[in-house]
């Protein structure tokens, strides 16, 4: 089994990642003319020097860097030959450092990699929504060495995972621990937000597809399980259909926490608050780098007052996004989680089929999930009333 993790960009971190089964670390610069999976205030302040560096020290290590290029849009930009130049002088750059692998998300820019970099691996990102086996050889026959597969959608549908595991010989990797909705109608719109956050253009970016979710998630508890996530413990059973690389997010998060969601990854064991390995924020200690930096993203020069960001600030703080929280107010709690609970998903077909008239999961969630009652009332009304800012046009009146 290999794991590929987020960089948080803490070097004395590496070394006790290297004690377990980590054999690839992803990241980026905050913003680049491509653009990326997340937008650039998830992201840590981070130089050329620095990123050289830090690859230096994986190197020592035994383990490769994945430079990301994820984004799922481009913006007709990659018609213009300003947008060309740039590419390839930051290609020239990664090259000059000795990062092996790109993650790339548009069939274009797989297509040029190959072409100008050859001796780059390639491997596909989740924005490009790999989630058959069609799909899957397309991208094996243009060259990909690797595959993310869309496993916010496909990573309890069994026999597709199978047709897919059959259909290419490349690697395929499935993330292990995200919280996405299941089958999200929001992706789309979301990741095309985020490739537009990340690409250096400098607009206001106001996370609306993650207000939404937030808010579905804790009016709805059983969605915490039905999202496509795999338990440490439950890695074996993909393992034998042939899947042996898996990715675990989330960039920007504490080096302990990010630690800890190795080794429980690694020894295929956890007994705690899944919460801890699923969630990006809500943790007891701020994110990586000065917070001021990350803040900045959101008061520039615009048509909008600055105070009417108040409310998304007294939000952020309430949910531990970009500051800490003395602890988890979301407890999704491991032991409760049935020991066959994939054996019922496999039973049941839960990958293929709707959840309306199942309801196994709002079980499984009534017994595990628990949010703290202060918190989720005044969570929830608080995303209610940030949301209904940005719906009703108020955000931006006078």
């Amino acid at each position: 089994m290999r794991l590929s993790v987020a960089a948080n960009y803490d070097t004395e971190l590496v070394p006790e990642l290297a004690r377990y089964l980590v054999k690839e670390i992803y990241g980026k610069y905050p913003a680049d003319i491509v653009g990326g999976g997340r937008p650039s205030y998830m992201g840590s302040p981070l130089s050329r020097k620095s990123l050289k560096n830090y690859v230096e020290v994986l190197k020592q290590h035994g383990i490769e860097f994945n430079y990301l290029f994820n984004s799922s849009c481009l913006g007709n930009r990659e018609w213009s030959g300003r947008w060309q130049k740039k590419t390839n002088h930051i290609l020239d750059e990664l090259s000059e450092m000795g990062i092996p692998w790109l993650t790339v998300s548009t069939p274009f820019l797989l297509e040029l990699i190959k072409n100008r970099y050859p001796h780059f691996k390639v491997k596909v990102g989740i924005y490009a929504q790999v989630d058959t086996a069609e799909r899957a050889r397309f991208w094996a026959d243009l060259g990909a060495d690797s595959i993310t597969l869309e496993s916010f959608s496909i990573n309890r549908a069994f026999e597709r995972l199978h047709e897919i595991r059959r259909a290419v010989t490349c690697d395929l990797q499935l993330i292990a621990n995200h919280c996405c909705l299941p089958n999200c109608a929001m992706q789309p719109y979301h990741q095309n937000q985020f490739a537009h956050a990340s690409d250096g253009s400098g607009g206001l970016f106001l996370d609306y597809c993650f207000l939404n979710c937030s808010l579905l998630r804790l009016q709805n508890p059983r969605f915490f399980i039905q999202a496509g996530w795999i338990r440490p413990e439950d890695l074996t059973l993909y393992e034998n259909m042939g899947f042996t690389s898996f990715k675990l997010m989330e960039r920007n998060i504490p080096s302990e926490n990010l630690l800890q969601r190795v080794k429980a990854y690694s020894e295929r064991f956890f007994k705690g608050n899944l919460a801890e390995l699923f969630l990006s924020h809500g943790f007891p200690k701020p994110p990586p780098g000065p917070r001021i930096w990350n803040w900045r993203f959101f008061f520039r020069p615009l048509d909008l007052n600055p105070r009417r960001l108040v409310p998304f600030l007294r939000l952020a703080r309430r949910q531990g996004m970009l500051f800490p929280r003395d602890s988890f107010p979301i407890h999704i709690d491991a032991v409760k989680i049935p020991s066959d609970f994939l054996d019922h998903m496999r039973e049941q077909g839960c990958g293929e089929k709707g959840c309306q008239e199942c309801g196994y999961c709002e079980d499984v969630a009534e017994a595990a999930v628990g949010i703290e009652s202060p918190f989720l009332q005044e969570s929830i009304a608080e995303l209610k009333k940030v949301k209904d800012s940005m719906v009703s046009g108020s955000l931006w009146n006078a």
